[in-house]
């Protein structure tokens, strides 16, 4: 199940934090995955967010909204994925948050591994 079917299961009660979760993932995919599927990693990370998926982003800094990034990464089939549920999740500033993301600074690869360095420097 990718990503954002695992968010999917959890929107079945209208708008919801799920449902903004899920557009801000879909949102973030949709401009980094291109990069990714071209193999430039780093450049994707590089691309900013559009101003709507950090509101959508914003409005998930809860517990329920890391929980829901979390189950994202742990379902990601991609690396756009991956990273999207790590940045958008990296919005909830908390100890939680900063032990999850540190689980992911020895990732195998590089691109998802720096890009958790840089979100431990923002907790």
């Amino acid at each position: 199940m990718s990503a954002l079917g695992a968010l999917a299961l959890c929107t079945g009660c209208g708008p919801s934090l799920a449902t903004t979760a899920m557009n801000a993932m879909q949102g973030c995919i949709d401009v980094r995955n291109p990069a990714f599927v071209r193999g430039d990693g780093e450049q994707a990370l590089a691309i900013p967010l559009p101003v709507a998926v950090d509101l959508l982003a914003s409005r998930t800094a809860y517990k329920f909204g890391l929980r829901l990034y979390q189950q994202a990464a742990a379902e990601a089939e991609t690396q756009a994925e991956l990273t999207c549920a790590l940045e958008l999740g990296s919005r909830l500033k908390s100890d939680d948050t900063r032990e999850w993301i540190g689980t992911f600074t020895r990732h195998p690869n590089a691109p998802v591994a720096n890009l958790a360095k840089r979100l431990m420097n923002l907790q």
